[in-house]
């Protein structure tokens, strides 16, 4: 069975430069602005976030990685033939789509329209499933698997127990949390408000964070990116959103599978040294 992972990786990696010159990280705040946060050299190794992330893809049975980037992409051009160096048969397997800006604002219009435009350019993915990830997460081939080998319904989400993430509550309201029926993806909330949190806690007290660990059913969930609506505030087509029409579609079709084990994530600059 073949298995396409789309990894998102078109950002600006805002939050991380402005949280490096908060730091006042002078050395840091360089190298984020030349290269995305997912190709910076990491822990004792130097490995890039996205190296590691690969392995661990093609480990949990992913047979083709896409990386969406923006159209300024040499920096992974060079991090894939560097990557080739030492498994070149990993990174044949290893493509690029451009997620182009838009027009009138020059900026890039969010993670539905990353996945918009790799569909677009690779429409062999509107043909069959295939996983979604973020760029500045290092999923565990455990997790990836959960992704590779679900069947059962159109859709799926990888959902991570919120304590086994190990981050504060005020961390956790700035994810998305979801609520569940029989397993099924019910609502999916951005952002709540921390004192809010105990309310989607399921039956046995977990409470279900989102990141953006995802199947899609190409066929289907090509016209959910399609009417997929601007954020009024954010200006950009998120992801979310999109999942959120599939469940109104259908309510079972987006299926939970809960993960309780810690996530590296690379949002600022202090999450660098969880990779050392």
């Amino acid at each position: 069975m073949n298995t396409t992972l789309v990894i998102m990786a078109g950002g600006r990696s805002s939050r991380m430069k402005k949280s490096a010159y908060l730091l006042g990280d002078e050395h840091l705040a360089s190298k984020v602005q030349q290269l995305h946060k997912s190709l910076i050299p990491l822990g004792a190794s130097q490995t890039p976030l996205l190296s590691r992330l690969c392995l661990e893809a093609f480990k949990a049975g992913v047979t083709e990685v896409i990386v969406v980037t923006s159209p300024e992409n040499e920096s992974f051009l060079q991090w894939k033939k560097s990557f080739a160096k030492n498994t070149p048969q990993v990174a044949k397997a290893i493509h690029f789509a451009i997620q182009l800006p838009d027009a009138a604002s020059g900026k890039p219009m969010g993670t539905a329209d990353a996945v918009f435009q790799a569909m677009q350019q690779y429409p062999k993915l509107k043909n069959h499933r295939f996983i979604i990830a973020n760029g500045d997460n290092l999923y565990s081939a455990y997790a990836l698997s959960k992704a590779v080998h679900h069947t059962s319904t159109p859709h799926a989400l990888i959902a991570y127990e919120a304590k086994a993430l190990g981050y504060p509550e005020e961390r956790i309201s700035s994810f998305a949390l979801i609520r569940t029926a029989h397993q099924y993806a019910s609502e999916i909330v951005e952002k709540p408000p921390v004192d809010t949190l105990d309310r989607f806690r399921d039956t046995a007290g977990n409470l279900m964070v989102s990141m953006n660990l995802w199947l899609a059913d190409g066929p289907s969930f090509f016209n959910e990116l399609e009417r997929c609506p601007i954020h009024p505030k954010r200006r950009e087509k998120e992801l979310p959103e999109a999942f959120r029409l599939a469940i109104k579609d259908d309510p079972s079709s987006v299926f939970v599978h809960l993960v309780h084990e810690a996530l590296p994530d690379l949002t600022s600059a202090s999450d660098l040294s969880s990779f050392e």
